[in-house]
């Protein structure tokens, strides 16, 4: 075929020059373009044309973040004027720093590719040079480097290209857009590190849609609501957003993710909102910075969807140019105003979307119909390939559903290592006590426990009902201190809160406080029960009114003595006792930082 071969045909350097608006010299075409825009390079040439790059630009620095569990690179591409390899030195110059995520789902690897012509253009031909004025480009060619080495072409089902790709999870079968805040993977454990070494200033995750059919080539989500600090929010809707969607003018069909209310009924409208902290986006906005998730249609040839990628990350980098002081200065203040949060002010943990549209999308898609299936029984959605306009109304207004009070520190007892360790990653400071200290704190004894039946990403997680009380504690040398006052004040409460959505207990990692660990024989307990109701009438009624109330109860020998063994002095008081306190108010503690 004529995409084979580059040398055959030389208006292909032309062809080049006209979709990118340069000359490219032959021995830069990317693998990608020297394949026709139909193929994307395996692991090994994709390092290999980066460390090309760095070899030829001084602009160009390549550097490892961390080994897979198959003991590839973790690579990250650094574009910079003054060769940056240093975050701090990076930081101190004043530019804005962009991470640019791409591979995480080893499949969807449009990013990569236009990632590598960016790069290009940038550090080789320099038609993009002005793009590093003000910008410090961080690139992850591939973050799920093992999975994206499953290569094959039929990975994606519903995806148009590239020939061949990578498999969305590692090879620990974990999907690393589910793990930033429990932190399982290694390679997610490396990123956190990175990330808090660099802390850019604004992120895109470059992905591949699923779901409907439309018009668009390049859907977009970002946080913008009431969970993103104010002086951040107020950035993205009168800096950002307006010069994202002039996109659209440069002949790249774009349009907000897209997510029908109604998969059978478009004209339902679009359902937006946020989404836990588990993923990306939602992750980095904890830290105060603005995280864009590109979302390419599936269904779009793989060129335009690589194309578009191109055109959203140059528009960002054009717009980090104009107001790289105004975003970090932004920044600065948010993460001032979240370390400044004072003990009893209110911080939701939990969010929804309000039931009311709050405002109309003109929607670009085509014409569908809904028949019965004869394969499936159910109903089946056919699209046709007949444009139409319709006005949506956008449901992607959220409230606060759950909240509580700010405390001025969490209390971890250090025998909870693996949940320190864990905080310590995603760049929470912490301090020891260096004497026994007698703290009065709150407490939360979870109960009801339930887990789910089937495991996901690796854990089975539990739900519970909390319960409040307060308690005076005295607590050893050795124990560990998160203070709140510090700019990631927000990621620690979303890990530690019990009714936060990726809390550290949620996801199970405090399993063992609902395992009962002593037992009472049951001839030893019915005498004490006895002896219990003989002496204790308020006990009596209670036990009374339980067989009168509970069938259930009523008719399970084994559950009526447990009654009285939980009503005994013997009974375990740590079961079901989440161990992480909160300390409401400051107060004088002898510590030492958490090295």
């Amino acid at each position: 075929m004529w995409v084979r071969s580059v040398r055959l045909f030389p208006f292909l350097l032309w062809f080049v020059a006209a979709g990118y608006g340069q000359s490219v010299p032959e021995r830069w075409l990317t693998p990608y373009e020297k394949s026709g825009y139909t193929k994307t390079p395996r692991y090994e040439e994709t390092m290999a044309y980066c460390r090309r790059l760095a070899g030829a630009s001084p602009w160009i620095k390549m550097v490892s973040f961390g080994k897979s569990p198959e003991g590839r690179d973790l690579s990250m591409v650094i574009a910079s004027k003054e060769g940056f390899s240093d975050p701090s030195r990076a930081r101190r110059s004043g530019k804005a720093i962009l991470l640019v995520q791409n591979g995480i789902h080893a499949g969807e690897i449009d990013g990569k590719d236009a990632c590598l012509m960016l790069l290009r253009d940038i550090a080789i031909s320099r038609t993009k040079a002005q793009l590093l004025d003000k910008v410090v480009l961080l690139v992850i060619p591939i973050f799920n480097v093992d999975g994206h080495e499953r290569f094959g072409p039929y990975n994606r089902i519903n995806q148009n290209g590239p020939e061949e790709m990578g498999w969305r999870v590692t090879a620990q079968n974990l999907n690393l857009n589910r793990d930033y805040m429990k932190a399982d993977a290694p390679e997610m454990q490396a990123w956190l590190k990175m990330y808090n070494d660099w802390l850019p200033d604004f992120f895109i995750d470059c992905h591949v849609t699923d779901g409907a059919d439309f018009q668009y080539t390049v859907t977009y989500s970002i946080e913008t609501g009431i969970n993103v600090a104010p002086p951040v929010r107020q950035w993205l809707w009168s800096d950002y957003l307006p010069a994202l969607n002039q996109v659209r003018t440069d002949g790249i069909p774009l349009a907000p993710y897209v997510v029908f209310r109604d998969d059978n009924d478009p004209a339902k409208g679009l359902q937006g909102g946020t989404s836990p902290p588990r993923f990306s986006t939602v992750y980095v906005s904890l830290h105060n910075r603005p995280g864009l998730l590109i979302e390419t249609h599936m269904l779009k040839a793989y060129k335009k969807r690589v194309d578009g990628t191109y055109a959203v990350i140059e528009k960002t980098m054009q717009v980090l140019n104009r107001q790289y002081k105004e975003l970090r200065d932004y920044i600065s203040e948010a993460d001032s105003q979240t370390a400044a949060m004072s003990a009893n002010a209110e911080y939701a943990l939990q969010f929804e979307t309000r039931d009311k549209p709050n405002r109309m999308f003109h929607f670009l898609g085509y014409e569908q119909k809904n028949e019965k299936s004869e394969i499936s029984g159910a109903v089946r959605r056919v699209y046709s390939k007949t444009p139409i306009e319709m006005d949506l109304p956008v449901y992607d207004s959220i409230v606060e559903r759950k909240s509580v009070t700010v405390p001025a520190a969490y209390i971890i007892p250090q025998q909870w290592s693996e949940v320190t360790k864990r905080l310590r990653m995603h760049g929470i400071h912490m301090e020891r006590l260096t004497a026994g200290t007698k703290l009065g704190v709150t407490l939360y004894r979870l109960t009801e426990p339930k887990w789910q039946q089937r495991p996901f990403e690796g854990h089975l997680s539990v739900t519970y009902k909390v319960d409040t009380l307060h308690d005076s504690v005295t607590y050893p040398a050795g124990t560990i201190i998160a203070r709140l006052r510090q700019p990631a004040a927000k990621v620690a409460m979303q890990l530690l809160e019990p009714e936060a959505p990726d809390a550290f207990v949620a996801w199970g990692f405090f399993n063992t406080i609902f395992e009962q660990k002593e037992y009472a024989e049951d001839y030893v307990m019915e005498t004490m029960a006895e002896d219990m109701l003989a002496r204790d009438s308020a006990l009596k009624r209670s036990f009374e009114e339980k067989l009168k109330s509970d069938t259930a109860f009523a008719g399970r020998p084994r559950a009526r003595l447990q009654f009285f063994y939980q009503h005994s002095p013997y009974w375990d008081s740590q079961m079901n006792l989440y161990p992480v306190a909160r300390l409401e108010a400051e107060v004088p503690m002898a510590t030492r930082a958490l090295q």
